[in-house]
Formats: C-alpha cells, structure tokens, sequence
C-alpha cells in the first residue's frame, strides 16, 4: 500500500510540473528555443530531478518542447506552416465539435452561452481585447464541454495550447474584433436553431478567419522589423 501510494504522490508531482511549465510556455514566459536545465527546474521548484525529466517527457510527446542530444531540451519554436496546420486542424474539430453540442445541449447551457455572447457584446464595445478574449475562450469551452467527445477536446485543447501565444494577435486588430463578435453570434444563433451544417460551417469559417488575421499580424511585424533593421 505505501509504494502505491508514494506511485501516486509522484506521478501527481510529475504532473504538477508538467501543468507549471506548461502555462510559462502557453503565456510566452517561456519564449520559444529557451534551453530548458532539467537541475534548475528541480532547484527551483524543490524537487528531485526525476519528476522534473518525466514532466519535461511529456511536455515533448504533446509538442511543447524538443529533446534531443546535443542541445537539451528547448522550447519549441513554431513556424508558420504549424501555426496554419494547428488551426486547418482545429476549424474541423470546432465544426464537430458544434455538431455534436447541438445533439446535447440543454437550456441550462443555451442559457449560459447567452450570458457569454452578451457579455462579449460589451467588452467588443469598449474594445477590451483582453476581456473580449477571455470571453472568447469560455465560448469554445462551453461547445467542447457539452460536446461529450473526450477525444475530442483533448487533441483540441492541446492544439489550442500551442498556438495560444498568437491568438490574441488576431484580435489585436480592432476591426477584427468586430467581425469576431458577429461570426460568435452566429455560431450562437445556429446552434440554438439546431441547425447543424450552418453551425459546422460557421465554426469553420471563423477559425479560418482568425488563422487569416494572425498571418496578416505576424507578416506585419516582420515587414515592420525588417524596416527597423534597413
């Protein structure tokens, strides 16, 4: 019983790790191809190195970061091509995933993406982004978590993870804020219709369109750097 028990205690520390390392790297704490020092983590954390190299495994089998011999473990340094297949990916499971919401969902959860939508109205008029996303975020929760797809929303969340650090771009663009709302807004009212192939084409549409937005922002700022430099 006691070697069970220390099994669980280590594999819940292991996981606590993995879930800190994790959000430095989702909120760019942890900046893309940062070296990573297995001993530092565990030094600073205080604990064994153990945990640390099994929550560092992890965060490599789900893409956060790279191991290899000669330069350790780094973070992972997304290209353009990830980001594009990350949300080609993504848009299918949103439509899915809406899909199936609309089979299951219930008043309580119309009710609650009433609340969100209204709430995203008002944080789109006084062109809070930070709020708006927030907001944005507990949308696509709410169709994931009523979805009942596991799966699903495991490879989606792990998707969603990656590429958070540029999702904020897309809407850094106020006029993007705007059309943001309105395509939420129509998701909302075609799931509400259970209209099932507007809804999934819709979803598709708008993760299209914020895939769209963070390529224009991204191609911005590098013109805008190699200006800077010239």
């Amino acid at each position: 019983m006691k070697n069970i028990l220390k099994i669980e205690g280590y594999e819940l520390l292991s996981q606590k790790i993995y879930g800190i390392l994790k959000a430095k790297i989702v909120k760019g704490d942890l900046k893309q191809e940062t070296k990573l020092s297995e001993r530092e983590i565990a030094k600073q954390i205080g604990v064994s190195r153990t945990p640390v190299r099994e929550a560092l495994r992890e965060l490599a089998a789900n893409g956060f970061v790279k191991m290899n011999t000669n330069h350790g473990v780094v973070v992972t340094s997304l290209s353009l091509n990830d980001i594009i297949e990350a949300y080609q990916v993504r848009g299918v499971l949103e439509g899915l995933a809406t899909r199936l919401t609309i089979k299951k969902i219930g008043r309580e959860e119309i009710r609650e993406l009433d609340n969100i939508t209204k709430q995203m109205i008002v944080y789109a008029k006084k062109k809070d982004i930070l709020a708006f996303s927030e907001m944005d975020a507990e949308f696509h929760d709410l169709i994931l978590n009523t979805c009942g797809n596991k799966r699903l929303i495991h490879i989606h969340n792990n998707l969603n993870e990656q590429v958070h650090r540029f999702r904020i771009k897309s809407l850094s663009i106020l006029s993007r804020l705007k059309c943001s709302l309105d395509e939420h807004l129509k998701i909302a009212e075609a799931i509400k219709k259970k209209d099932l192939e507007k809804a999934d084409k819709l979803s598709q549409i708008h993760i299209n369109n914020v895939l769209n937005n963070i390529l224009t922002r991204i191609n911005k700022e590098k013109y805008k750097n190699e200006d800077t430099k010239n």
